[in-house]
């Protein structure tokens, strides 16, 4: 309890102002629809609101959805299409009185010292800044045809402590107000809600469940933004992500089948505008499922060991539940629970997928669930626990066992393209003897620019 009211209260202090920043934009566009002329790539800036970048999923308290009124939309050839261009330029610190890993993006806190020795350390990086865009039409019949980008200037896996060239969503879609066609990277259709966290780990191998991959789904909604609504998701979708880098000594790769990913996400009353310029329905549940496989085969460079197959087939699955809850037009709360096995690619058992030593893979059930408040339409507090609990079984050894995660922020949207935000979590992960437990503070402060 001390632990969850220091959380509490130091989620409460946050940094200094900065100046406001602006956004510029320029005339109309002469050319119309239905124009003779031969397209022009002439283009002008516009504040138009119909470029839908619903599937781009920003870490911070941007939620699942980047905000419609985010960015410049460049219209595109006699006005038939649009590009919406958009990225935040980020600076994160991060103070941790543990060493996380990995730096400056914790995931879980390395093994305590058994030396007593200290191992706090400090990070301020800018890998979380990203930068993409929506093109968008012409249409094609009854579909509206569009593709997305979203890159981030960090390592290509989140374990890497450099900058570097991270791919997050770049797909392409065909869609309607019923059916919508989409294939290449995108989030995951297994448990695809976040917290509302600051870091781009977002609660990863600590009770959040689902990454992005490669992946082609269809879509079917039925009802609309008046009314109650049902949407049917599957994908067949690549068994191997790379945010995550694998601690096995063993190669894990897919083994020649695609994983099958399948979600009904049932939404009740309509869509309502809500403090903060948030646009969500009174209530959203849904489930969610995945069955792949995958195949571990022992380097040639691992020390023989005849205790391990060179050889096994790990079964993966995993079964999951995501809700949210709009008690008022200012409150409300938000959650998820997982079961499965084999769920490091999907940054479940602490990113552990196969044990070598027990041969087999590894059983593991968690979530996490928030509470947010909106003081003002420009200030919200969150708050909420994560958990990562591996089923431990006689024969197993991997290494770790448990991951749980306390957490609160406040966030200030200062400005339309400015927004300052603080966090602190209170951290305990525990290993299997011999190691050593380890549980810390970690402290954030972000301030980030968007346009």
């Amino acid at each position: 309890m001390k632990h969850l009211i220091l959380t509490l209260l130091m989620g409460l202090l946050w940094s200094s102002c900065f100046p406001a920043i602006s956004k510029a934009q320029s005339g109309q566009s002469s050319s119309q629809p239905g124009s003779s002329e031969v397209p022009s790539t002439s283009f002008v800036l516009s504040d138009d609101d119909d470029v839908d970048t619903r599937e781009v999923s920003l870490p911070l308290v941007l939620g699942p959805v980047m905000p419609k009124d985010e960015g410049i939309t460049v219209s595109m050839f006699n006005g038939s299409s649009q590009l919406k261009l958009f990225g935040t330029f980020s600076a994160l610190t991060v103070f941790s009185t543990d060493r996380p890993y990995a730096p400056g993006l914790p995931l879980f806190l390395l093994p305590g010292s058994p030396f007593g020795l200290s191992t706090n350390t400090f990070d301020i990086q800018a890998r979380q800044s990203n930068f993409g865009g929506t093109f968008v039409g012409p249409k094609a019949g009854d579909f509206t045809p569009s593709a997305t980008f979203l890159a981030f200037i960090a390592n290509d896996s989140l374990t890497g402590d450099s900058y570097g060239f991270l791919p997050y969503n770049a797909f392409g879609e065909l869609k309607n107000e019923e059916w919508r066609f989409a294939a290449g990277l995108q989030n995951d259709v297994f448990n695809p809600r976040k917290p509302s966290v600051i870091s781009l780990a977002s609660l990863f191998t600590s009770g959040n469940t689902g990454s992005f991959r490669s992946q082609a789904r269809m879509e079917r909604t039925f009802g609309d933004a008046s009314s109650n609504s049902l949407l049917f998701q599957f994908a067949i979708s690549d068994p191997i992500q790379s945010v995550l880098v694998s601690r096995s000594t063993r190669i894990q790769e897919d083994n020649g089948w695609p994983n099958i990913e399948g979600r009904i996400n049932a939404g009740l009353g309509p869509m309502e505008q809500l403090t903060g310029g948030r646009q969500a329905r009174f209530f959203e549940i849904g489930t969610s499922a995945f069955v792949g496989q995958l195949r571990t085969t022992r380097s040639i460079l691992a020390p023989p060991d005849p205790q391990s197959p060179i050889r096994e087939i790990a079964d993966c699955w995993g079964f999951g539940v995501d809700t949210v809850m709009n008690l008022t037009e200012s409150m409300g709360f938000q959650g998820e629970f997982f079961t499965g096995a084999g769920l490091g690619e999907y940054n479940g058992g602490i990113g552990q997928t196969y044990d070598s030593g027990a041969g087999r893979s590894i059983r593991s059930s968690g979530g996490w669930g928030e509470g947010f408040l909106y003081l003002t339409p420009k200030l919200h507090v969150h708050a909420g626990y994560a958990i990562d609990s591996p089923l431990t079984r006689s024969g197993d050894t991997f290494p770790l066992i448990r991951n749980r995660t306390i957490y609160t922020n406040l966030v200030w949207n200062w400005t339309k393209n400015v927004q300052i935000s603080n966090q602190v979590d209170f951290r305990k992960t525990e290993y299997r003897d011999p190691l050593l437990d380890a549980e810390g503070m970690i402290f954030y402060s972000e301030v980030q620019w968007k346009f």
